[in-house]
């Protein structure tokens, strides 16, 4: 039986946090999404997803552009929305 549970890291602020309290997103062809459950992964806390100066590096990171960028925002805004 098990007892420990998994335990992540986000991609931002580097911190350990269990991973049903991340969020779990993709990057594929400089678009990020939710995860499809195929290819690499990487997740975020729900603190890094409102701070605007780590949403602004990860689309850096990403080399997202502008009308992607926007996109990963309003995203993430609404994930913090719902939940």
């Amino acid at each position: 039986m098990r007892k420990n549970k998994p335990v992540r890291m986000c991609l931002a602020c580097r911190e350990r946090e269990l991973q049903k309290n991340l969020i779990r997103l993709q990057e594929d062809n400089h678009t990020i999404f939710p995860y499809t459950g195929q290819g690499r992964s990487f997740y975020l806390c729900t603190i890094c997803c409102e701070n605007e100066k780590k949403v602004k590096g990860l689309t850096k990171r990403f080399r997202l552009s502008t009308e992607d960028s926007e996109q990963f925002v309003k995203y993430l805004k609404e994930l913090n929305k719902n939940g």
